[in-house]
């Protein structure tokens, strides 16, 4: 089973100023070579809604799908882009479903935390739409890291959150509450034994089928309209690289 590695990251590598600030705090990284810890931690709402999650969608829907994803995630990326409008449109924006992400950092760690955190810090309703341009906007984002301009690009990022300076964004990036909503969507990955993103749990089952919004849109209809609350038996899709954090 995989675990995830805690590590620290620094503020500063993303040149946003902050001469003393670090982000020192522990935030799961999926790795395979972590040691199996001796116990395992209590960890609560493992397949199901958090109060504290980001979700859209309807709270009486029938249906509720979990979503474990990064921004750094070239898989993610591709599906956030070309599935879920379609998705969103034709379930959540119905009624038929309710949508829940989780945050689950890959590398690169530092990035996908910055994205995952400005994101964190945005109001409710623009959550999505912050995760959104991330998610379409990868390779330009991964580009001007890589650049040295990392900061312009979060500016960017930060400006869609509504934080509009430097000063914003580090207030942001220091939050322990927001570090922490990483650390327990980290735990509740590993409690689900979560090999690879995006993975997907409908109504607290692990959901193995093709990942295209064709099939999800209708296997949701047809639960939806059969009453059904567990997942029909399904044949399981070719999965791809579960080490592989971003295509880019």
């Amino acid at each position: 089973m995989r675990k995830f590695l805690f590590t620290s990251l620094s503020v500063v590598s993303l040149t946003f100023g902050v001469s003393q600030t670090v982000l020192a705090q522990s935030t799961p990284i999926p790795t395979d070579d972590a040691p199996e810890a001796n116990e395992t931690p209590q960890v609560d709402f493992v397949f199901d809604e958090a109060p504290d999650e980001h979700a859209i969608g309807e709270a009486t829907a029938p249906l509720t799908m979990i979503t474990y994803a990064s921004v750094t995630c070239g898989h993610c990326g591709n599906w956030f882009s070309n599935e879920w409008p379609t998705i969103q449109k034709a379930l959540v924006d119905t009624g038929k479903m309710r949508f829940v992400l989780r945050e689950l950092p890959t590398p690169p760690a530092v990035l996908s935390m910055t994205g995952f955190l400005i994101a964190a810090c945005a109001p409710d309703e623009d959550y999505f739409d912050v995760i959104q341009y991330q998610m379409e906007n990868q390779k330009d984002i991964f580009d001007a890291a890589q650049a040295g301009k990392g900061q312009e690009a979060y500016a960017k990022v930060g400006a869609l959150a509504g934080l509009n300076t430097d000063e914003e964004i580090n207030a942001c990036l220091s939050d322990p509450t927001k570090m922490d909503q990483l650390r327990k969507a980290g735990e509740r990955a590993d409690a689900a034994k979560i090999q690879g993103v995006p993975a997907f749990f409908v109504n607290g089952e692990a959901y193995k089928g093709k990942q295209d919004a064709e099939t999800i849109v209708a296997l949701i209809e047809e639960m939806t309209e059969k009453g059904l609350s567990s997942l029909p038996e399904i044949e399981p899709a070719e999965t791809h690289d579960k080490h592989d954090g971003h295509d880019h």
